[in-house]
């Protein structure tokens, strides 16, 4: 079994108020989990409403499975025109 691990560094484009991002947040997530069957939460910058991180956790038999999904959140996040992804990071257990 592998488990991974993509912190994504975000920043809300038009968050203009926590209720803002939230919204945001909130319908990503979501989706997020729906189309990848991950677990995913805020894990960072709560409390500004601009930027946000998102910790997501994958668990599958393949670690290259892993990899590949990783390609398609990252893609998937990039192509909603509300966030801009400024960095983010990758790790596995074995």
């Amino acid at each position: 079994m592998s488990v991974g691990l993509l912190v994504v560094d975000c920043h809300i484009e038009n968050g203009f108020s926590l209720k803002d991002k939230r919204k945001v947040l909130l319908g990503l997530t979501k989706k997020i989990r729906e189309n990848f069957n991950v677990a995913i939460a805020e894990t960072k910058y709560q409390d500004l409403w601009q930027r946000t991180e998102l910790s997501i956790v994958l668990v599958n038999t393949n670690y290259k499975e892993i990899e590949r999904n990783y390609e398609k959140i990252i893609e998937f996040i990039q192509k909603d025109p509300r966030i801009r992804v400024l960095n983010y990071e990758t790790t596995a257990l074995y």
